[in-house]
């Protein structure tokens, strides 16, 4: 999968900006505050319809402008596409691919899938458990349309059934009703994400060991918000009943999919309260080229790598090994750095070197750094 041309017309920081990208290592290189994340967040826009950055689409339009427009030119194994957003200051976005509107969402996302880690995604070991259902839901939802469609049907029930929870008199018709659809969808999203997580540990924990010189193992589990033993419907139904009357006294739902997680081990200890900032580091690094793995066994390709600012996160040997990964399987990789002489022992058949300076882009043809 590559991602051949980017057109970004009043996006954050950028009037206008047109590149085109190589098979290979992609740098942005620039100071800070110049544009290079914005670039890598306009490309994780086209892939999700949504910001790793924000949860408001107008903070993406030039100021003083009615609407931004991202545009990129995509090759798969099943063709060629182009993609097309645009999103205005009123009203709704509009996702297009070669030149037709998708009047669901949900069926442009799929064609570009990425992978994207930035410093923040230490959040996956060091925050609360929506850092990690987030990251189950963005993966999953990358090749899997069914789950997309479950994933959202299950928000909009829960969101029914919390708002009838609020009420002092609830109808227990319509109660059991949205419980019914609760269970239904909510059991797809605990098998596909329990599945998921399944494959991932096998690909984390040989990473794991690989970028740690067989030093460390890992182990992920999935940690639902009820006990499950046997049939996943009939456990969430049963802990729906026994905890209704603490949900009427609350006004939400206590238990379900939102509100599950997953345990992150290494030689059986947390993680999160136990593990060093560099191991915490390393589980993150671990758990990306695992998603690598995963969609690619998923989609029948590897997704495109977008690593924002990472070098000022793992150490010169981990660093070395991410890029061995990357030059091996051949993996169109976006990267950004403030410092140029992160690039000095990078190498690979090919690479493409662009600096940011105050939303413009200019290509470096020499990529020898002094």
């Amino acid at each position: 999968m590559l991602l051949s041309k980017l057109r970004l017309e009043r996006f954050r920081n950028y009037k206008s900006a047109s590149l085109t990208f190589g098979e290979g290592l992609n740098f942005l290189v620039g100071n800070n505050a110049q544009g290079k994340t914005n670039l890598l967040e306009a490309i994780f826009y086209l892939c999700h319809l949504s910001s790793p950055r924000t949860n408001n689409d107008n903070d993406l339009i030039l100021f003083d402008s009615n609407e931004t427009r991202i545009f990129g030119e995509i090759q798969t194994q099943y063709g060629s596409h182009e993609l097309e957003v645009t999103i205005p200051t009123k009203g709704k976005k509009t996702a297009e691919v070669d030149g037709m509107i998708q009047n669901k969402h949900a069926d442009f996302q799929g064609y570009l899938i990425c992978v994207y880690f930035s410093p923040d995604d230490l959040k996956l070991v060091k925050g609360g458990p929506s850092e990690r259902r987030r990251f189950m839901d963005l993966e999953i939802s990358q090749v899997n349309p069914y789950y997309r469609h479950a994933l959202s049907q299950y928000n909009k029930v829960l969101l029914q059934r919390n708002n009838l929870l609020k009420e002092g008199r609830i109808d227990s018709n319509l109660l059991d009703v949205f419980s019914e659809q609760l269970v239904e969808t909510g059991t797809l999203i605990i098998e596909k994400r329990n599945s998921m997580l399944k494959r991932l540990n096998l690909l984390a924990r040989l990473l794991q060991r690989r970028l740690t010189d067989l030093k460390e193992s890992l182990l992920l589990e999935y940690v639902p918000s009820f006990v499950i033993d046997g049939d996943i419907k009939t456990a969430f139904a049963n802990a729906l009943k026994e905890s209704l009357s603490e949900e009427k006294y609350r006004g939400y739902t206590l238990v379900g999919p939102h509100r599950d997680d997953f345990s992150m081990l290494i030689d059986d200890l947390d993680v999160r309260a136990y593990g060093s900032q560099g191991q915490q580091r390393t589980v993150v690094l671990a758990l990306k080229l695992a998603e690598l793995e995963f969609l690619k066994g998923e989609a029948g390709e590897y997704p495109i790598l977008l690593l924002d600012d990472v070098f000022s996160e793992i150490d010169d040997i981990r660093r070395r090994k991410l890029f061995e990964i990357v030059r091996l399987n051949k993996v169109q990789t976006f990267i950004s750095t403030a410092n140029p002489k992160d690039l000095e022992d990078i190498v690979g058949e090919q690479r493409k070197v662009f600096e940011i300076k105050k939303g413009c882009v200019g290509v470096k043809q020499d990529v020898t750094f002094g």
